[in-house]
């Protein structure tokens, strides 16, 4: 069966909500302790948010949720066409010469994007049309993203062939339920793995960089990620427009936020959000009713989703529904020709020798 083309999912031109995601090849543990070797990559995993941060601050895409997990990642994203729009073509040109290289190419002084490069494309309409739709694609977005972190791993593993299993799934949220099942159902990702015992002992998970910024005394106002609630976000005024003087100005205002206030994910605020994290994840990890930051607040106070009540149980029902989805294909023939494998030697080693049977050497029957 062919799969779903990309353009049956993705309307670059309309503002959508997308859940996407993707595993390691054979589902290694590349972001994470090898079982095997028992070498700790760990540290990539800081360098793909960083390298997804890097992207998010100029691409026209927004960041919901994510997390990254030892063998695989999930992205919660909203594209902006309506933030592309609004951008000059200088605007468009720098925003992609600072996504690119600047190492290999001659003429590019010391990582500055010169005058010549600008011009190059804002006197070329096609390209700037192009790289307008480019700015607020999920599919470059996500192709910029895990190419480099590709590329780096396979370096310092001096292998070569892919390191994520298959073309990344993508899959549309239509409304805010679907939102908010999917976003708990990534924040919850390293509780449900086992990773962590708290929503903020995991670095690489959006609910834990919101919960640091908000028991820091600071609002949950990331500078790459999404605010949670919409109503710290309604008012979408038009802040400074980007300077159009110098080549300097323009590589510092690649930030999206320079041109219109970010839009919110939820209606909901991050206290009501977090306790209702903390219900959803009891039902995987039922001895953390134990913790002591579970009280009885927590616990029992209903949580509303646009002045209605959040179902609990309807929350969990789709949560099983995602794991079931996650699993792709690819992941699901390997994992089950590993286990094939791994039973039949565990067969052949439990199977005793005949001490009747005489084998012949091989240098005899040669």
């Amino acid at each position: 069966m062919s799969r779903t083309s990309r353009c049956c999912t993705f309307a670059r031109d309309e503002v959508g909500v997308y859940h996407a995601f993707n595993r390691t090849v054979r589902r290694s543990y590349l972001h994470g302790v090898d079982p095997l070797t028992g070498i700790d990559y760990g540290y990539r995993r800081e360098r793909f948010r960083q390298r997804m941060q890097f992207l998010a601050q100029r691409f026209c895409i927004d960041v919901l949720a994510f997390a990254i997990i030892p063998n695989h990642w999930h992205c919660v994203l909203r594209n902006r066409p309506d933030l592309v729009r609004a951008l000059s073509d200088r605007q468009v040109a720098v925003r992609w010469l600072s996504l690119t290289s600047r190492k290999r190419c001659q003429n590019k002084l010391g990582g500055e994007i010169q005058g010549s490069e600008i011009t190059q494309i804002t006197s070329d309409p096609s390209r700037v049309a192009e790289l307008r739709l480019r700015l607020s694609d999920i599919s470059w977005f996500i192709r910029l993203m895990c190419q480099t972190i590709a590329r780096e791993c396979n370096l310092e593993d001096e292998c070569t062939g892919r390191f994520f299993e298959e073309r990344f799934k993508l899959k549309r949220l239509e409304d805010e339920p679907a939102v908010l099942a999917c976003m708990a159902y990534v924040d919850l990702n390293p509780l449900r793995a086992g990773l962590a015992d708290s929503l903020d002992d995991y670095s690489e998970v959006s609910i834990g960089e919101r919960l640091r910024t908000l028991s820091g005394g600071v609002p949950d106002t990331s500078e790459w990620l999404a605010p949670l609630e919409l109503a710290s976000e309604v008012v979408a005024q038009p802040l400074n427009p980007v300077a159009e003087n110098s080549s300097k100005t323009d590589v510092g205002s690649a930030n999206r936020t320079e041109i219109l206030t970010r839009l919110g994910c939820l209606p909901m605020a991050l206290e009501a959000y977090e306790r209702l994290l903390w219900q959803l994840a009891l039902e995987s990890r039922p001895e953390l009713q134990a913790s002591e930051m579970l009280t009885k607040d927590k616990l029992q106070t209903p949580i509303y989703l646009d002045g209605k009540e959040v179902n609990v149980l309807e929350l969990q029902e789709r949560h099983r529904r995602y794991s079931r989805r996650c699993q792709t294909q690819l992941g699901q023939h390997a994992c089950r020709a590993v286990r094939a494998r791994l039973a039949a030697q565990r067969q052949v080693a439990q199977q005793p020798v005949s001490p009747s049977v005489t084998r012949t050497p091989l240098s005899e029957r040669l």
